[in-house]
């Protein structure tokens, strides 16, 4: 009879050490951050541009803050960005001639993710304080770029330019190029350790 319990208490220790271990792996993975973001650096905001549809009337839900929208196959969408001490945003509407409007804060202590989502062959063009040089003609983005197309497979992260979000230069504004295959763009905003 004690060998039965002998062999019982050590398969006990053995499921309740299995278990144990499953729930480790569980947490350990929930907490983990998407492929091209670093261990270590968690996540304070996060939103979304959106594809609209070209011809359907806006309506305006804005999603809790958490998007902007932006006409598929624009060329002249715009996203002002500016400091108002918390990552919010103020106006998502970037559809037709209106400006969405996006607050940052303290850009240096955070590192910004991107991503397209959506269908193959989706484009997204974003250039902060779009100038022409007169002798070229070409448009230079001075603060920064973010030019992404959709690709088969699993999307990951990138880091966006620091200083297309840095509340110090005021009023940054975000010139947005899509085409009609666009549908999303995830930004993610995370602190760094």
């Amino acid at each position: 009879m004690s060998e039965y319990i002998k062999r019982g208490a050590a398969l006990s220790v053995l499921l309740v050490l299995v278990i144990g271990m499953g729930c480790l792996l569980t947490a350990s993975t929930a907490a983990a951050n998407p492929p091209g973001i670093p261990d270590g650096y968690s996540k304070v905001f996060q939103f979304n541009v959106i594809g609209y549809p070209e011809g359907q009337s806006y309506d305006g839900n804005c999603g809790n803050g958490r998007r902007i929208f932006v006409n598929r196959n624009t060329n002249n969408a715009k996203i002002r960005v500016s400091e108002e001490g918390v990552w919010q945003i103020a106006d998502c509407d970037a559809t037709q001639d209106k400006t969405a409007m996006l607050y940052t804060d303290m850009p240096a202590e955070y590192a910004v993710y991107v991503r397209i989502l959506g269908m193959p062959g989706g484009h997204i063009n974003i250039c902060a304080d779009t100038v022409t040089d007169y002798e070229s003609g070409e448009h230079l983005c001075l603060l920064g770029e973010i030019d992404l197309t959709r690709g088969k497979g699993k999307s990951q992260f990138s880091i966006a330019p620091r200083a297309m979000f840095d509340e110090d230069l005021e009023d940054i504004m975000w010139k947005v190029q899509t085409n009609s295959q666009f549908r999303i763009v995830q930004f993610r905003v995370y602190e760094m350790p």
